[in-house]
C-alpha cells in the first residue's frame, strides 16, 4: 500500500508551517515577505536559535523608493555606500531577501563572522551576501532561479499574485 506515512506527513507539515520565531520584531518583518519565503525564513531563524544563535531580521521587503534611498547613501546623500543595487535591482524589492544580525545580550552583534549563520542559511537554499563583490554578510535571499532582470520583467508584465511576483 503506497502513500505518505504519518512521519512523512509530520515532516512535511513542520517544514511547510514553521512556527513563529523567538523575536516578535523579526516575525513582523517575516510576515511582510513573499509568501514563498516566509516558512524558510522562519526555519532559518528557528534552526539558528536551536544552536544558541538568536538572529533578528533587520530588513526584509523594501519598496523601489526605499532601495533608491539606500543606494543614494554615500553617493548623493551622507553616509557610506552600503549597496550597489538601485530600486528594482535587489531581491529585497520582491520580498525574497532578508538581512539578519545575531543578537547578544539584547544588542546586535555586527562583528560576528557569520560563518555558522551562512551555513545554516545556505543549507535551506538561501544565497549568502558574504560572497558578493561588495561583501554583505547580513544578506540572504532565495532567487527561485530568477535573475533580477527576470523579476523586473514579471513586474512589467503584471505577473503578480497578491502584489508579489509569481515564482
Amino acid at each position: 500500500m503506497g502513500g505518505i506515512t504519518i512521519a512523512g506527513l509530520a515532516l512535511l507539515l513542520r517544514n511547510q508551517f514553521q512556527g513563529p520565531v523567538w523575536d516578535p520584531v523579526s516575525e513582523e518583518r517575516i510576515k511582510k515577505l513573499h509568501p514563498a519565503v516566509q516558512a524558510k525564513a522562519r526555519k532559518f531563524l528557528n534552526l539558528a536559535a536551536k544552536e544558541g544563535i538568536y538572529l533578528r531580521v533587520t530588513d526584509g521587503i523594501r519598496t523601489f523608493a526605499e532601495q533608491e534611498a539606500i543606494y543614494a547613501q554615500g553617493r548623493t546623500k551622507p553616509g557610506e555606500i552600503v549597496t550597489d543595487a538601485r530600486g528594482g535591482q535587489s531581491y529585497h524589492n520582491y520580498g525574497l531577501a532578508i538581512d539578519v544580525v545575531p543578537m547578544v545580550n539584547g544588542q546586535p552583534n555586527y562583528d560576528d563572522d557569520y560563518i555558522r549563520i551562512s551555513q545554516i542559511g545556505k543549507s535551506l537554499g538561501f544565497t549568502w551576501g558574504g560572497h558578493f563583490r561588495r561583501t554583505d554578510k547580513p544578506h540572504f535571499h532565495l532567487s527561485f532561479g530568477f535573475r533580477i532582470a527576470e523579476l523586473q520583467n514579471k513586474v512589467s508584465k503584471n505577473e503578480l499574485t497578491n502584489g508579489f511576483v509569481n515564482v
